[in-house]
């Protein structure tokens, strides 16, 4: 007799009410694995219609920003027309629980309204002075960081500061684009070289003999405490070292009406006192002179009768003599006042009468 038929029955015949757990996890796992297959397909579907959204969100987002950059530069373009998937769509499912890609009126063209990128600020252009580099770098900065939505690239940041440009600065942009790689570097890069190109190279000992040998002349304080603030700001002075090349660059006028001043313990106080003493000599300048001095008295003048002389001999008339006359009287020894011979003008007692009636 076999070993077989001593085993316990239920051990070599299969019942009805029980089942070989083997076999029971083999079929379950080969039911999951056929599940897997189907649903692998609709999750690459899914996964291609997911990536075709980012695509063109991401296409509208670049020309948004093109748009942007294009309207700071001073040209506006036309408005774009690429396809963008709606926000919050989600793809339409089969009964049988597939999902399909959604259609062309789910893909088309609406426009964006969830959000608004802030556009950049307008900054000045800049022609290549040297005084004006670190001024409009500032500006271009703080485009950058108030709207950084509109420059996410590099090359984006490098096309705004181009688009900038005017004269010789943008001369140089021009020889530098003959690199084809000019707009699309690196942007620390082509900081650098333009502060090397258009930026001073001043140093710490440059800038404090500006200082040292600043003069007013005949500017005003405010006009020179303005440029003098500007190049202090740019050394490590303190307050007494700066009152003190405050002082020597005023003109002799405000200075010597500052020595009769209490001295001020900081700088902004002398500056600000210095501004008042040449705000007043300006004003007394425009104002005019009044004379205060009291108006002198005139006095009556009496004038003597002038004396007759030969130079105005006089007729009973009281007449003056005609050229003619006088020659005439002269030539035969007549009175030049009466015209009678036998006497002369200052004997002549016509003349005598005449004066004692006056």
């Amino acid at each position: 007799m076999s070993w077989v038929r001593h085993l316990p029955r239920a051990m070599t015949e299969s019942s009805g009410h029980t089942s070989n757990p083997a076999e029971s996890a083999l079929a379950d796992l080969a039911t999951r694995m056929s599940q897997q297959e189907q649903t692998l397909p609709v999750l690459m579907e899914q996964l291609n219609v997911t990536n075709q959204r980012y695509q063109r969100l991401e296409t509208v987002l670049q020309q948004l920003q093109e748009q942007l950059s294009s309207t700071a530069s001073g040209s506006v373009p036309a408005p774009a027309t690429a396809a963008a998937p709606a926000f919050g769509t989600e793809p339409h499912a089969h009964a049988s629980g597939g999902v399909v890609s959604p259609g062309p009126e789910a893909l088309g063209s609406p426009e964006i309204t969830h959000f608004r990128s802030a556009p950049p600020r307008q900054c000045p252009t800049f022609s290549g002075e040297f005084e004006d580099c670190f001024g409009f770098l500032l500006q271009c900065r703080l485009a950058f960081e108030d709207s950084p939505r509109s420059f996410p690239t590099d090359s984006m940041k490098i096309s705004f500061i181009v688009g900038l440009l005017r004269g010789k600065a943008l001369r140089w942009a021009e020889a530098k684009s003959r690199n084809p790689n000019f707009l699309s570097g690196s942007y620390p890069d082509f900081l650098e070289d333009f502060k090397l190109t258009f930026c001073s190279s001043e140093t710490t000992t440059d800038i404090r003999k500006r200082l040292l040998h600043l003069s007013q002349g005949r500017r005003s304080v405010v006009d020179m405490s303005l440029e003098f603030r500007t190049l202090a700001a740019m050394t490590s002075w303190g307050d007494d070292a700066l009152k003190a090349a405050f002082i020597e660059a005023l003109n002799d006028r405000v200075r010597n009406q500052l020595a009769l001043c209490p001295e001020p313990s900081t700088l902004d106080g002398l500056i600000s006192l210095c501004i008042s003493i040449d705000k007043r000599h300006r004003e007394l300048q425009k104002t005019p002179f009044r004379d205060l001095s009291p108006p002198a008295v005139r006095r009556p003048s009496h004038r003597s009768p002038p004396l007759d002389s030969p130079e105005e001999p006089m007729q009973v008339g009281r007449t003056h003599l005609t050229p003619e006359e006088r020659q005439h009287r002269y030539s035969k020894g007549l009175c030049l006042y009466c015209g009678k011979p036998g006497h002369m003008v200052h004997t002549c007692p016509a003349a005598s009468k005449g004066r004692a009636h006056q």
